[in-house]
């Protein structure tokens, strides 16, 4: 995995090389291995490399051919078999990497190429003599390419602190316009981006930029629902056959992402059902031992799975298996380390635990479980709307008038906790009800915040009615799972210069189970139910029946009393954005108990960090996006 930052000036002046090398070594977390710049006519192309594919320095970036300059961070998973069907089309190499293959590629086919590559990628790619720069990103969203265009200026690269101190001061001010989108999501979901003039591209999709016209044009590569509807099948598969195709896709996926490398590969093994049959297929390829990573809270019983995780490494000699200790006061330590490379705010606090455990990974390349829930249908919001969905309308009307409990986390009966989540979020219209599955902060609270909604804006989901069990999977993995999970995955692991690789986002697999009967991945409220029979006979049946459990930090528990509380009281009153006294006011509600406004306190408390962090040397103005000494 690498990082990559690049700009075009439009008077044709350019960056000096001092100032881009020194943005430019603000991604040295991503790519540690070597440093490439190409500085000429106006435009500047930088990379950050983690090598792993073709380890040789001739693989090292800006890589050329012909007038064709690539800059490029990810895996293709089939690069050999792209780079075969190249050569019979008559194209030679002088690399091993899959960097090659894909500028190859888009040299002979362009965009089109994109529907070839099966991996996690973003790129860009620079035509010196068109004077056209192209940009790509992966299908679902797993690598981040962000953007930021303005009368003289168009600037990339993978994290917006780099883009920043590539642009100079005073360029890039924060959009007040993308609060209320980020503390009710406690994300900021593409194409939003947390300043003036700056883009995310969205996953599955491309942008085209004539450096001569001064004019970006983009395109998406890859339709997902698009893709189901050609790809339904109108005879169904039985349940059996299904077991067994997953079976073999899966174990597919997890091979190629292991031999596209050429650097020892490692696997997570949390004790849930997703890692435990990566890491139990990884065992199975090849000969040689894989190191297995398990987390352990010696301190926390409660939320301890690393005994789920030794049960599964017993049953694989080949896994050997490392345990992560983890304590409440570690992570406490961590956390103003890990939000201090953040160049976004972005406030998922599983953020901290799983960055603190790919601190640890000895590895470059880990593989990782995420994903399956979205595929799967493991989360229990799937259940709660299909249970909504069979409501008669006349009922959730009246049900939806009657007041909500303010504080349902806090009922200790599961069954009465669930039923009390149900009423919070029900709504007549799925999409709503989605959406209040998704957020973190209500209407109202963003009012009493001083961030308010405005009226009519566009929330940036896909338009289109949710009726089935798939229509909601596909919505959840097009808006949340790159901007939420995706996003940590990315930031967590490249702020510890690891890679992490996810069989479960293989296209195929996803597209072939999200074409599956609904009755196959939910089954009398059993969750993940296809998973759990195809993969039964590899794994303890202790694993099998869990629940599933989350990777959290004790931000309920912060947040109530103690140093990070009272820091965020502090940074709060030292700032003219948010409204001191409603911060102070859901402190006081969240310590009394009364309702659990965890997420979005500590939402507040990123965001507030996140504006103090200085870019290079001087901080942002936490008003106006301007820099102060």
């Amino acid at each position: 995995m690498c990082g990559l930052l690049g700009g075009i000036w439009r008077d044709g002046a350019g960056v000096d090389e001092a100032r881009a090398r020194e943005a430019l070594r603000g991604l040295t977390h991503r790519g540690p291995d070597a440093e490439g710049i190409e500085i000429h006519d106006g435009v500047f192309l930088g990379h950050r490399r983690l090598s792993i594919i073709d380890l040789d320095p001739r693989s090292n970036q800006p890589m050329r051919s012909g007038t064709l300059s690539v800059i490029y961070n990810g895996e293709i998973y089939n690069y050999r078999d792209v780079r075969a069907a190249l050569r019979r089309r008559g194209v030679s190499f002088s690399t091993d990497s899959d960097t090659e293959v894909v500028l190859k590629a888009f040299g002979l086919d362009g965009i089109s190429c994109l529907e070839h590559l099966e991996g996690m990628f973003a790129f860009a790619i620079w035509d010196a003599q068109a004077r056209k720069l192209v940009l790509a990103r992966d299908k679902f969203g797993e690598k981040p390419l962000q953007y930021f265009q303005d009368a003289s200026l168009f600037a990339f690269g993978s994290e917006f602190r780099a883009m920043e101190a590539l642009a100079g001061p005073g360029r890039f001010r924060v959009d007040d316009s993308a609060l209320p989108l980020y503390f009710r999501f406690s994300y900021l979901p593409a194409p939003i981006a947390p300043f003036s003039g700056a883009r995310q591209l969205e996953p599955g999709c491309w942008l085209e930029f004539d450096a001569n016209g001064w004019e970006a044009r983009t395109g998406r590569y890859y339709d997902l629902p698009a893709r189901l509807m050609r790809l339904q099948s109108k005879s169904q598969t039985s349940f059996e056959s299904a077991k067994l195709e997953l079976r073999k896709r899966l174990t597919k996926a997890v091979e190629d992402r292991i031999l596209a490398s050429d650097v020892p590969v490692s696997t997570f093994l949390s004790g849930g059902l997703d890692s435990s049959v990566v890491a139990s297929l990884a065992s199975q390829t090849g000969a040689k031992a894989v190191k297995a990573y398990s987390v352990a809270f010696p301190n926390d019983p409660e939320f301890d799975e690393s005994g789920y995780a030794r049960l599964v490494a017993k049953r694989y000699p080949n896994l050997d298996h490392q345990i992560i200790n983890v304590t409440e006061e570690a992570l406490a330590d961590f956390t103003d380390q890990t939000l201090a490379l953040l160049g976004e705010p972005y406030a998922d606090a599983s953020l901290i635990p799983t960055a603190f455990v790919c601190s640890h990974v000895r590895e470059k390349v880990v593989l990782g479980g995420d994903g399956a829930d979205e595929i799967f249908a493991g989360y229990g919001t799937y259940s709660a709307m299909q249970w909504s969905a069979r409501m008669p309308s006349w009922l959730k009307t009246v049900l939806t008038r009657v007041p909500a409990v303010r504080n349902p986390v806090a009922i200790g009966n599961p069954l009465l906790r669930g039923a009390a989540l149900f009423h919070k979020h029900l709504r007549c219209s799925a999409t709503e009800e989605y959406l209040s599955w998704r957020s973190y902060a209500s209407s109202t609270q963003l009012d009493e915040l001083g961030v308010s909604e405005r009226g009519g804006e566009h929330l940036p989901i896909p338009e289109r009615p949710i009726r089935s069990l798939r229509d909601l999977l596909v919505t959840d993995i097009e808006f949340n799972l790159p901007a939420d999970m995706l996003k940590k995955v990315d930031l967590a692991s490249m702020q510890h210069s690891l890679e992490v690789r996810l069989p479960y986002l293989d296209s195929g697999l996803v597209e072939f189970v999200l074409n599956l009967p609904a009755s196959y991945l939910i089954a009398n409220g059993r969750r993940k139910h296809l998973l759990r029979e195809a993969f039964g006979d590899l794994l303890p049946h202790e694993v099998l029946g869990r629940r599933k459990q989350g990777f959290l930090l004790p931000i309920r528990k912060w947040m109530r009393y103690g140093r990070m509380r009272d820091e965020l009281l502090d940074l709060s009153a030292a700032q003219n954005v948010l409204d001191v006294d409603a911060i102070r006011g859901f402190a006081d509600r969240h310590q009394a108990g009364t309702e659990d406004l965890s997420p979005l306190l500590w939402s507040c408390y990123v965001y507030l960090k996140w504006q103090q962090t200085p870019i290079v040397g001087p901080l942002r103005n936490a008003r106006f996006g301007e820099m102060k000494a």
